[in-house]
């Protein structure tokens, strides 16, 4: 990604692939990126199935956009599953060319992952019963700032969402626990269901362990009155 230098206010100099933005102790940096690169993913993945809509998310104080992907259900449309994963990333401390990133697990891993999915489901040409969002959100890294948006305008406007679903940092074995259920800021009953689901389906052993805070997007659909799971590498 091309790399946007921002002011202390967040303001664009230049592009919209990525952006960095500087708070004003200049302490800590946010690098942004990715909705116009996976916009144009999921609009050429979903090409040939007209009943899918791609669209960015703008939000109004902060310049990057969310991403959001719906493939309509066939029999209760009005039940609304979501599936998510946030495209930003951060780094600490002043930025070089050197500077070390924690991206490539933080959160591309989960972005790849949530693709992966969409691309098996596209290919199986998967008709589901329920409507689909697969969401990619900004700002997760200063406040889950662009999935606390979408999940309140969902909660204000009665959508149905019957379950939601994070996935970030899906790449690195931690432990000896291939997956690790979050069990804080999230529904147990789901949470067991998606268990059930891994013995079902996997080989994976997993468990669970508490975040001790909001840590990821997931904790936006749990404020927003929804159920929320989230399946991460390892345990806290």
């Amino acid at each position: 990604l091309r790399l946007v230098l921002a002011d202390d206010q967040g303001t664009r100099r230049g592009g919209e692939q990525a952006v960095v933005t500087l708070t004003k102790d200049r302490q800590a940096v946010m690098l942004v990126g990715g909705y116009s690169s996976s916009n144009t993913l999921h609009t050429a993945m979903a090409a040939d199935r007209p009943e899918i809509t791609v669209e960015e998310v703008v939000h109004a104080n902060w310049p990057q956009r969310s991403v959001m992907l719906t493939i309509p259900g066939s029999d209760l449309p009005d039940e609304v599953v979501v599936l998510g994963g946030h495209l930003d990333s951060i780094v600490r401390g002043f930025v070089s060319d050197s500077t070390p990133a924690p991206g490539a697990d933080d959160n591309a891993s989960g972005i790849a992952t949530l693709t992966e999915v969409l691309r098996v489901l596209l290919d199986a040409d998967y008709r589901p019963a329920r409507t689909v969002k697969f969401m990619g959100y900004a700002a997760e890294e200063v406040g889950l700032r662009g999935s606390g948006e979408i999940a309140s305008d969902h909660a204000e406007r009665g959508v149905n969402v019957v379950g939601a679903f994070q996935l970030d940092m899906t790449n690195f074995q931690g432990s000896e626990t291939d997956i690790t259920l979050i069990n804080d800021f999230t529904n147990e009953a789901q949470n067991e269901f998606v268990g059930q689901l891994i013995d079902t389906y996997t080989e994976f052993n997993w468990g669970f362990d508490p975040c001790g805070y909001a840590c990821s997007d997931h904790a936006s659909w749990t404020e927003a009155g929804y159920a929320a799971s989230f399946p991460f590498e390892a345990p806290f």
